[in-house]
């Protein structure tokens, strides 16, 4: 995945620091990719653009000097982008969010047509579609036509900024206000700090030219059939973002209640919940809570305490992120730190988002909830078994994933070394965002 930020404003009514919303808005977007961070920015017929490796705000802190600008853009990501490119539609630097799965075959085509790639990566190809059109709005909807896997992209161009979701909307863009400024971004968490109210999505198909502080709609193509990440409201994003107007951080309860539902209804109560820090603390705090709900409803005379065994160390990175599976397991390994407490006799139950490989599950979590004396695991997962990887933007990722390696759950929670394991169904994930479940992509719980 990748974190996206627009900024344009109105100079005669902006009362802000164009940089400053610039920079924050972007650097909210961090734990959606952490190997590069870039900006570009546009002004006085000038685009600047700035690209670096690693993190955001390390990055940047120290050379923002002459990205002054009244349009710009700013990315989080696993590549060097923003990219820029001159063509006959005049300069534009993008960034995106997405996969192109026909990349191949578009490459093939474009080569023996004539045209040159330096990188030959999906944000190139997407700015040479971009460029086939008669404006950028044609071009942008020419890119739609021809792409196959999902995009929102970003495009800066001499008119302004241009933003656009794929029909398919898979992956989310947000529409954010202040007096003077707009913002069009992956996620709304870090407006309200910025200042920024937010107005709306961008709809799957919507085209959008943010410019002089404001945006209009250029083109709204046809969306026949939609399908939102759903894996962005149990994991992906942070748990303030509001895709379709639904926090993370209540889905995120709604799912760790329906689990908890079901071990009330089966009689068992642990002695303590935990969360796995940091991707399972609002599951956890839903599983806490019906049994809270339940009680003070009278159905049940006894709940379990809620508690933190696993801390993350706050200056390890976010495990799932990095692309090399070496880095991944690294982080997975150094982040969780075992509380120090003395949890002997415990009955435990861990909540997380979901289970890819079960690796570190098995190397690392479980030995130092043993380690601490905890007597009974019982594993709690609230996304459905991933059973694929993610072929629209590499949220769950190819390898050997743990259903397919052990089908049944019984083997599956010994290899594990718990006393037992429990998922979520696809129903009860739809369920719990409170859209459709045709309105969903659940593809990774899906078999490939």
């Amino acid at each position: 995945m990748a974190g996206l930020f627009g900024l344009s404003i109105d100079p005669t009514k902006y009362q802000g620091a164009f940089l400053e919303d610039l920079f924050w808005g972007t650097f909210y977007h961090q734990h959606l990719g952490e190997d590069y961070a870039g900006l570009s920015t546009f002004r006085d017929g000038e685009f600047r653009i700035r690209t670096h490796r690693g993190r955001f705000r390390a990055t940047f802190s120290s050379d923002m000097e002459g990205l002054e600008g009244t349009e710009g853009i700013g990315y989080c990501g696993g590549v060097r982008e923003p990219y820029y490119t001159e063509s006959r539609l005049g300069r534009m630097a993008a960034c995106f969010a997405g996969n192109l799965t026909n990349l191949p075959v578009l490459l093939a085509r474009y080569k023996q047509q004539g045209h040159i790639f330096t990188r030959g990566d999906d944000i190139e190809m997407i700015l040479t579609l971009a460029a086939q059109g008669a404006d950028v709005t044609a071009g942008i909807q020419h890119l739609m036509r021809e792409m196959e896997g999902a995009v929102s992209v970003l495009i800066l161009s001499e008119e302004g900024i241009y933003a656009a979701r794929c029909p398919m909307g898979r992956w989310p863009l947000v529409i954010g206000e202040k007096e003077g400024a707009v913002a069009v971004a992956s996620e709304s968490g870090g407006f309200k700090n910025l200042g920024f109210r937010r107005v709306r999505d961008v709809e799957p198909g919507e085209i959008l030219l943010l410019k002089n502080g404001r945006y209009e709609t250029k083109c709204k193509l046809e969306s026949p059939r939609q399908q939102v990440c759903s894996f962005y409201w149990v994991y992906t994003g942070f748990p303030n973002n509001a895709t379709g107007g639904v926090p993370g951080s209540l889905v995120r309860k709604r799912l760790g209640a329906a689990l908890a539902a079901k071990d009330i209804q089966r009689g068992f109560i642990p002695d303590i919940v935990i969360p796995v820090p940091d991707s399972g603390r609002f599951h956890a705090i839903g599983y806490h809570q019906e049994f809270c709900r339940q009680m003070m409803a009278g159905k049940i005379r006894r709940i379990p305490f809620y508690d933190e065994l696993l801390l993350k160390y706050p200056y390890a990175g976010r495990s799932f992120i990095p692309q090399d599976q070496a880095q991944r397991d690294r982080e997975a390994r150094i982040k969780l730190l075992a509380s120090g407490e003395d949890c002997t006799g415990k009955v435990v139950v861990i909540c997380d988002d979901s289970i890819v490989r079960g690796t570190q599950t098995q190397t690392d979590l479980v030995p130092k909830l043993r380690q601490a004396g905890v007597k009974e695991i019982h594993l709690r997962i609230s996304n459905p078994e991933l059973r694929s990887h993610c072929r629209w933007g590499k949220t769950t990722r190819k390898g050997e994933l743990l259903v397919d390696r052990i089908p049944s759950l019984a083997e599956r929670a010994r290899y594990l070394g718990v006393e037992d394991l429990e998922y979520n169904s696809i129903q009860d994930l739809a369920l719990a965002i409170g859209r459709p479940l045709e309105s969903l992509c659940v593809d990774c719980s899906l078999s490939a």
